[in-house]
C-alpha cells in the first residue's frame, strides 16, 4: 500500500473505541489487537522504541509482564480510554526522542502504557483469550522492533504514531 496513514485508518475501528474481537478463546484474543489502531500504534511505538533505546528484551519482558498483570489483576482503573490514547502519544515521542531518554524511564513508561493497555484487554476478555491477545500484542511489538531496523521507517514511523496518537487523544 502507497500510503501507510490510509492503511492505519482502514485499520481503526468504526465510530467508538470498540472492536470486535472479544469473544472466547484463544484464537479470538489473538484477533482482537489487529483490530484496533490503538493496539498497533502503541505495539508499534513500543517496538520501535526498545530497538531504538538498545533494550528489547528488557522491554518485552517488562511490556508481556505488564500486560499480564493489567489483564488478570482486578483493579478499577479510571480513564481507561484517554489514557489508551495518551499511551499512543507518548509511544511515538519516545522512539522520536529514544536517544535522549534513558532506558530505565523508558521501560518504567512501558509497564505503565502495557499495563493500561492490559487492564483494557481483560475488561473486554478473560482466561485464554486474554493471554491470545497480550501474544499478539508482543508479536505486534516485534513487528515494531524489526520496523527500526528499516532506516527510512525508523524515522517515519515515530512521527506518524505520534501525530494519530494526538488525534486519538482528541477523540479520547
Amino acid at each position: 500500500m502507497k500510503h501507510p496513514i490510509a492503511f492505519l485508518l482502514l485499520m481503526s475501528a468504526a465510530g467508538a473505541w470498540a472492536h470486535p474481537g472479544h469473544g472466547a478463546g484463544f484464537g479470538a484474543g489473538l484477533l482482537h489487537p489487529l483490530l484496533g489502531l490503538d493496539h498497533w500504534l502503541a505495539m508499534l511505538g513500543l517496538g520501535l522504541w526498545s530497538r531504538a533505546a538498545g533494550v528489547p528484551r528488557q522491554a518485552l519482558a517488562t511490556v508481556g509482564a505488564c500486560l499480564a498483570i493489567g489483564a488478570f489483576a482486578r483493579f478499577a482503573l479510571p480513564l481507561v480510554e484517554p489514557l489508551l490514547a495518551a499511551s499512543v502519544l507518548a509511544t511515538g515521542l519516545m522512539g522520536l526522542g529514544a536517544a535522549r531518554l534513558p532506558a530505565r524511564l523508558g521501560l518504567v513508561l512501558a509497564g505503565a502504557f502495557s499495563l493500561v493497555h492490559g487492564h483494557a484487554h481483560g475488561q473486554e476478555m478473560a482466561g485464554a483469550a486474554a493471554i491470545g491477545a497480550i501474544c499478539m500484542s508482543l508479536g505486534m511489538m516485534g513487528l515494531g522492533w524489526l520496523t527500526a531496523g528499516r532506516a527510512r521507517l525508523a524515522r517515519v514511523v515515530p512521527a506518524l504514531v505520534t501525530v494519530l496518537g494526538v488525534g486519538l487523544l482528541a477523540l479520547a
